[in-house]
């Protein structure tokens, strides 16, 4: 709390980031999403071993031990959950939250997630030094991908401190004292069980104390509906019942992990905090974590895997595959170059990414055939300008998505323009390397696959009467059924556009007979605006629309006008910018559909083709477009494939001005 109160006084843009994190949790436990989201969390760990003594250099065997108590308190797993008392057993609750030390470094290095400095400061406190380099501490890793934990010496009888979610990256995680971390080592009785830092997390995903902070008054509250008010902390080993502010006959819930009783008195989280936390992870924490990132778009030739990283794929006009990245300083190989990985490829090249410095590149040869080759954080494979073989003879462009960590999901269509599925386990390709799984239909285009959580698919794609279609993998079975598809209606000139910004969670765009773009949305339990129905959203677009999400409740649209200028609109949680049926000018004459990336909150990336056939990128770093709401950076190259044209209406002018994009360089892919 001293903290929070710190920033609260020095930081103008705390409160009011506080303010609409507890907006944002009360939206969330009152539509009752606490109950949609399904699915673990699982949060990669950096551990910042700050020493000043030989004693305080803890060992990766202490680390371990508190790994795994965290993980036992999170999933309500802990052998002494059974000692709550009777009356609050059936609030104790599963978070759903799994730790792990992180196995990258935020430049996509291999790590064993604990990195170690020993500084000359004796004793640090709550003022944030020893998250600094400059001040005797260590640097944080990036908040929006890593859990930061410093295990230091504190001073003043501190046992640890955390920040809560809203306030500054560069010192977002938790401080611990080394003593009172984990469950061996320096481990010290009777904080020996690594509680403290079950508690101080419980704050990182904005939990606060039990009683309110407000002294003993019995005035305060910690925004949580079944932990009974109690004046003030309870330490030691409480006796039950402990009845406080008239709250018997049970008393206070003093064996809750955001209490101050010894470590071997708490033990349990209760269902109000968990709905709490999850919808911390639902908000202001929803890039971190691998079921955040398990909320994946469908394949597409730009993605990014982490925060400030670029990779783009494109054809040249040999049809070989050739590849570009930002690395968040610089463009590879260079701004115009390109690296060359051979093939002669068919369909536009999709590229997903499963994990840190991990991708997944597939394209249909002149066989038709399905080819694949992957980055797996140091080689390509089978090798740069290599290829497997995936068998089928495909129609149009694969899609492809990932759910989890070394897992793909490949939609094709076939010669009988039936859906066929492949899919990668860990281990080996399904049902085998150059086999498909037919999943039924006739269909018209490109098919389109989303996930919004572990082991769910939904996969839409467009009738022979140009209606929308779905079907979904639930964890065990297809539905509606194998071959069988969910009809929701609409006359669909476009391939359908679908992302999920969160759990149990669809937004649908395709255009129409008109050329205006459509949106329907699943928000958990039916169908909007109807089962059949779309919301109209206007304009007259050519190709397909590009959408992404870059948050909860956030989507980001971008079309193509009959003018060839790029157009943007957004929803921005409660209505659409600049309007229901406007667009936002973006310039440019562009040749191909856009694709946009999002690699953190409020960032987006977008490219397109040019009149000379180079690629053209600009971007929206939070406040304004760069390198101006209607230029474009030019990126070189001349490409012969980063678009899949669909059938479309007869085009009409849209209202707009048309903006050239002028630099012509048309330098030959090399």
């Amino acid at each position: 709390m001293d903290v929070h109160r710190r920033l609260l006084s020095t930081d103008p843009q705390y409160a009011r980031v506080r303010d609409e994190i507890e907006d944002q949790t009360a939206r969330f436990e009152l539509s009752g999403l606490s109950a949609q989201r399904t699915g673990i969390t699982r949060i990669p760990v950096v551990v910042h071993v700050v020493w000043n003594t030989a004693a305080q250099n803890i060992s990766d065997a202490q680390i371990t031990s508190q790994i795994d108590v965290l993980n036992r308190d999170f999933r309500r797993t802990n052998p002494d959950v059974s000692t709550t008392p009777a009356p609050f057993l059936p609030l104790a609750a599963d978070v759903r939250v799994e730790f792990s030390l992180a196995t990258t470094n935020p430049l996509g290095a291999p790590t064993n997630g604990i990195e170690r400095r020993q500084t000359s400061v004796t004793s640090f406190s709550d003022n944030d030094a020893v998250k600094s380099a400059a001040t005797g501490g260590m640097d944080a890793w990036p908040a929006a991908n890593y859990l930061n934990i410093w295990v230091c010496q504190l001073g003043g009888g501190l046992l640890g401190y955390a920040q809560f979610p809203g306030g500054p990256d560069a010192t977002d995680g938790v401080v611990i004292l080394h003593s009172a971390f984990g469950t061996t080592g320096t481990a010290a009785a009777p904080f020996n069980l690594g509680r403290t830092a079950t508690h101080e997390i419980g704050h990182w995903l904005n939990l606060n104390h039990i009683w309110g902070d407000d002294g003993t008054g019995c005035s305060g509250t910690d925004n949580v509906a079944d932990t009974p008010n109690q004046a003030g902390s309870n330490t030691g080993v409480p006796t039950f019942p402990h009845v406080s502010c008239s709250n018997g006959p049970n008393g206070d819930m003093f064996m809750n992990y955001m209490d101050y009783v010894d470590d071997r008195a708490m033990v349990m989280f209760s269902t109000g905090q968990v709905a709490r936390m999850q919808a911390c992870l639902d908000g202001v924490r929803s890039a971190i974590g691998s079921s955040a990132g398990a909320i994946r778009p469908s394949s597409s030739p730009v993605l990014a895997w982490g925060p400030n990283r670029l990779d783009t794929f494109v054809l040249g006009t040999d049809r070989a595959l050739y590849h570009k990245w930002w690395n968040g300083s610089a463009w590879g190989p260079s701004v115009t170059g390109y690296e060359h990985m051979g093939g002669v490829c068919t369909s536009v090249p999709q590229a997903v990414a499963w994990g840190a410095n991990r991708l997944d590149v597939f394209v249909t040869g002149t066989d038709s055939a399905l080819y694949h080759k992957w980055w797996n954080g140091s080689a390509w494979g089978p090798s740069v300008t290599g290829y497997e073989n995936m068998g089928g003879v495909c129609l149009d462009d694969p899609r492809i998505v990932s759910w989890g960590p070394n897992r793909l999901d490949v939609f094709v269509l076939g010669t009988n323009r039936a859906l066929f599925h492949k899919w990668w386990n860990g281990s080996s390709w399904g049902p085998s390397l150059t086999s498909y799984e037919s999943l039924g239909g006739t269909c018209v285009g490109q098919p389109e696959a989303v996930s919004w959580g572990a082991d769910r698919l939904d996969v839409f794609v467009i009738g022979t009467d140009r209606a929308l279609y779905h079907k979904w993998w639930n964890g065990t079975s297809w539905g509606p059924s194998v071959t069988g598809y969910e009809r929701l209606g609409g006359v669909c000139t476009s391939a359908p556009r679908v992302v999920a910004w969160g759990p149990n969670r669809l937004d649908v765009f395709v255009t129409g007979t008109d050329g205006a773009l459509y949106h329907k949305w699943w928000n958990g339990q039916s169908w909007g605006p109807s089962v059949d129905g779309f919301e109209r959203l206007g304009g007259v677009c050519i190709g397909q629309p590009e959408v992404v999400a870059w948050g909860p409740d956030r989507l980001d649209v971008f079309v193509i006008g009959t003018d060839s200028a790029l157009y943007h609109k957004w929803w921005n949680g409660q209505s659409w910018g600049p309007s229901v049926t406007g667009y936002e000018s973006m310039g440019g004459v562009c040749t191909s559909q856009p694709r946009a990336v999002a690699w953190g909150p409020n960032r987006l990336d977008v490219f397109v083709t040019g009149t000379d056939s180079a690629l053209y990128h600009k971007w929206w770093n939070g406040s304004a477009w760069g390198p101006s709401l209607t230029g474009y950076e030019n990126m070189g190259g001349v490409i012969s494939a980063f678009r899949k044209d669909e059938p479309r209406a007869p085009a009409v002018t849209m209202p707009l001005p048309a903006q050239g994009i002028t630099q012509q360089l048309g330098a030959t892919l090399s």
